[in-house]
């Protein structure tokens, strides 16, 4: 008799510097959004060094078979720190399993060339071996196998895969790389067979041959792809942090397969108007969101009308959305942050992706170059453009046309550097048209913007465990482009920048108890604003609606602006004895220079300077309760069109806010997790047009309070189902100015209800589904017309300013996926049907010429998505 090994199939979640309670991620492998921070991927897993044969109990001859599955925490010098069993056996099973895993010895686990501890599930399976059949030829005729195990489809490596020939044969498990070796099986017919939580069991047929070494390709399908997460990589615990995975995003309805649509999809997230895509997060205006790629800022996540992000989700790894209470390490915005974290290229071969559907098609395509460099190409282009007049009004058409590309190197110059250039952009047009009875709201508009990023990271470990990541970027970016007119007057927007970014950080233990991390954070730009419009600039939020926005005139300006800002910040882990508290005090300093219209006597040159201390805690109630909180002071830099003396006012100074979040965590099972919190949210020194004729044309005098609640119910990845359920509750008011009432924002939103729920169901097809129930945006009512004998034209009269909401928005998506899979390929259908029973939710009303009678104007109605994918 004798007692077999498994395989690493996953491993723990954790914050920066603290331990999750021990048994709180213990699982079969998945790929699912997380409760807790996800902040990087297991570059390279432990590989298992020496497996420790345990002593089977006296039950094994009654039993025949048994499985002990364990949690084995490894160190970051692969040493086995603490085993636990998650599920028992009985009968002396678990104790024997137990007793040799704590002689294990593993490889540690890395993220980017740094070692770093590691919980792992292993299955230990104790099995009766039957006597050995009268060999084939004589007993010392034996030959060595070598081979790979690949998963089927993609053709990527799987390691941990048990591989064994026959029956009574020394087994062995793949390495990193999917490789395996067998020193000496006897000659003749023999059946391989491969084991693992990751894999359909699979066996195959071989023959050995006297004097040859056998070489095998084997391709097996998985059960998931193998990911894995690191413990102790960030320094915070951030207390409101959704991480999602690339396994679930990339299929959930309504998102046509772009995986960085999801985000749309968390509590504390407000549908935008007409599906456009704008992040409006708790109770903020969509500019004071952040979206970062690998660390640069950049800005724009989707491009126009919201269809598709701006990266490829190819070659994303995962992305993490705060919306608030975040660390230090982020600032210049009040809204939440969007962190898209890109993947290392592949090096197990060339391997590629083409996805065509009725909105676009892109490739993508990567591998090795030579030994420790790789590459990553993406390119995406659209054709909305073709079919989306087919499904919109004849009053309002909306063309656009966009594309995005990516490059990526990635190069390993020691075990302890890593170095990555990566190239990457997006380029919108958009045509807007509208026919409406009012001759004052006929117009067009042809807009354009566009951006290119190129940014060089460099990441070192130490030999103490510290570590220096160095990233510096330069950009070129369009925000807006525009040329169009409403009436006849001309609009004309043309805003370019060229950018540049530094952030440095250093992360580093102090004891046991203590981390260390001290950063710079470094945006700079030199931007070219010209304007043409109504002299009252752009719309701002909470202006008063009037008959015609070009009633005051017209205006011309031309602005050169040069930024600059620096932040340096500092932040403290400190836990407790056993890891139950964590306290993390931090740190940052925002600096802003804005210098404009250079040698002329309108020359502005002001620096602000503020302090922005932020303090995040949570506390381990139990082994599957934890209770959490945060709370800090951000600002954010005025918007650069504000800053135009035709139209707003130069001296304008930072927006401010203070983030409050309290709330809990808590694991109900092993994979259903319920994460609930409150949050309150007040803003000052918000940018709002002048109360009195005197006072300047925008002023820092708008405050503003937002508050509510928010839950997520979440079904972790199995093998075959995963969902979430996210509601948010919440209320967003301003006050335009301190001796004014307090108003609803104007993306108030009471109730935001979201289900989704996803099902593999056998033979490649998958089903999935997404509700969303969303109480209406708020808007001004016209109450009534007046006749203007000056114009010729009905004017109208409003009610109080977004005093009536539109009825509340409801929509069922549904998605049906079928994929072939091959051994070298994969070949995928998929159908996205968005509004599946085309409920007609209004966006807005349009009226006739006296005002008296109106008609909802809907968001899409129904919309097939068919499309085709294949995966080499």
């Amino acid at each position: 008799m004798r007692a077999g090994g498994g395989t690493v199939v996953a491993v723990t979640l954790a914050l920066a510097g603290c331990v999750l309670p021990r048994a709180a991620r213990a699982q079969a492998p998945a790929t699912q959004p997380q409760s807790q921070p996800q902040p990087a991927a297991l570059t390279k897993p432990p590989r298992l060094l020496r497996f420790v044969e345990a002593t089977p109990p006296p039950a094994l001859a009654r039993r025949h078979a048994a499985t002990v599955v364990l949690a084995i925490d490894v160190d970051a010098a692969g040493r086995v720190e603490q085993v636990a069993v998650v599920t028992q056996a009985g009968d002396g099973f678990d104790e024997a399993a137990v007793a040799a895993a704590r002689r294990f010895v593993f490889a540690a686990g890395e993220v980017n060339g740094t070692p770093v501890p590691v919980r792992i599930t292993y299955r230990y399976r104790f099995f009766m071996r039957p006597a050995a059949p009268a060999p084939v030829s004589a007993p010392s005729a034996r030959a060595p196998v070598e081979g790979v195990v690949l998963r089927r489809g993609d053709r990527t490596p799987l390691p941990g895969v048990e591989v064994l020939v026959g029956a009574g044969e020394p087994a062995t498990a793949t390495d990193r790389d999917g490789r395996f070796r067998l020193a000496a099986v006897p000659v003749g017919p023999q059946m391989l067979r491969l084991r693992g939580l990751t894999i359909v069991p699979a066996e195959a047929a071989i023959v050995v041959k006297p004097g040859v070494r056998l070489e095998v390709t084997l391709f097996v399908d998985a059960l998931a792809p193998y990911t894995s997460v690191v413990r102790g990589q960030r320094i915070r615990p951030e207390v409101v942090e959704h991480s999602l995975q690339m396994e679930e995003l990339a299929r959930i309805p309504g998102t046509q397969g772009d995986a960085l649509k999801a985000v749309q999809n968390l509590p504390g997230v407000a549908r935008a108007p007409l599906g456009l895509g704008l992040l409006l997060v708790w109770g903020s205006s969509p500019q004071d969101t952040r979206v970062y790629i690998d660390g640069i800022p950049v800005p724009l996540l989707y491009h126009f009308g919201g269809l598709r992000a701006t990266i490829n989700s190819e070659l994303v790894q995962g992305i993490t959305f705060m919306p608030g209470g975040y660390g230090a390490d982020y600032g210049r915005g009040l809204g939440g942050v969007v962190e898209v974290m890109t993947r290392r290229p592949r090096t197990d071969g060339l391997h590629g992706a083409v996805q065509l559907d009725l909105i676009d098609g892109y490739f993508t395509l990567e591998g090795p170059l030579i030994r420790d460099l790789s590459f990553a190409i993406g390119f995406r282009r659209s054709w909305i453009d073709v079919f989306l007049p087919y499904f919109t009004s004849n009053n309002f058409q909306l063309t656009p046309v966009y594309y995005d590309y990516q490059a990526k190197l990635n190069w390993r110059p020691s075990r302890r550097d890593e170095v990555e250039l990566f190239f990457f952009g997006a380029d919108d047009t958009i045509k807007l048209k509208s026919d409406d009875p009012d001759p004052n709201l006929v117009g067009s508009l042809d807009a354009h913007n566009y951006f290119h990023r190129a940014l060089l990271a460099w990441r070192h470990r130490f030999a103490g465990g510290a570590t220096l990541a160095v990233t510096p970027s330069v950009g070129y970016e369009v925000p807006l482009q525009a040329n169009g007119g409403l009436s006849n007057i001309p609009l004309q927007v043309d805003t370019r920048s060229l950018t540049f970014t530094l952030r440095a950080i250093v992360r580093a233990p102090l004891d046991r108890a203590a981390r260390l991390e001290v950063g710079l954070d470094i945006e700079g730009a030199r931007a070219h604003l010209k304007g043409t419009g109504p002299s009252t600039g752009l719309p701002l939020e909470g202006d008063v609606p009037r008959p015609s926005i070009f009633e005051s005139g017209y205006a011309s300006d031309d602005l050169v602006l040069y930024t600059i800002g620096a932040a340096p910040f500092v932040g403290l882990v400190l836990t407790t004895p056993g890891q139950r508290l964590t306290v993390v005090p931090q740190l940052r300093l925002e600096t802003l220079t804005l210098t404009g219209y250079r040698g002329t006597p309108n020359e502005l040159d002001h620096t602000f300077t503020r302090l922005e201390p932020r303090l995040s805690a949570r506390y381990a109630l139990t082994k599957r309760l934890t209770a959490k909180g945060a709370v800090g002071l951000y600002h954010q830099p005025p918007d650069q069109t504000t800053l135009l003396r035709a139209f707003g006012n130069p001296t304008l100074g930072p927006l401010a806010a203070w983030h409050g979040v309290a709330g809990f965590e808590a694991h109900l099972t092993s994979r259903l997790v319920l994460d609930v919190q409150g949050f309150y949210k007040g803003l000052s020194d918000l940018v709002v047009r002048g109360e009195r004729p005197t006072d300047p044309a925008l002023e820092n005098a708008g405050l503003g309070r937002v508050y509510g609640g928010e839950l997520l119910l979440r079904q972790e990845l199995t093998r075959r189902f995963f969902g979430w359920i996210a509601y948010t509750l919440s209320r967003s008011e301003r006050r335009d100015h301190p001796d004014t009432p307090w108003r609803r924002f104007q993306f108030d939103q009471t109730h935001i209800l979201t289900a989704v729920a996803s099902c593999k169901i056998g033979g490649g097809w998958q089903l999935g589904a997404r509700f969303r129930l969303v109480t209406g945006t708020p808007y001004t009512l016209i109450t009534s017309s007046y006749f203007d004998s000056n114009t010729g034209n009905f004017r109208p009269l409003f009610g109080p300013l977004y005093g009536a909401r539109l009825d509340t928005f409801q929509q069922l998506d549904v998605r049906v996926d079928k994929t072939f899979t091959f051994d070298h390929f994969r070949l995928g259908f998929y159908l996205d049907l968005m509004n599946a029973y085309n409920h007609a939710n209004p966006e807005g009303y349009a009226y006739n010429f006296d005002f008296r009678q109106r008609r909802p104007v809907a968001s899409l109605p129904i919309l097939p998505v068919v499309g085709i994918r294949g995966d080499f």
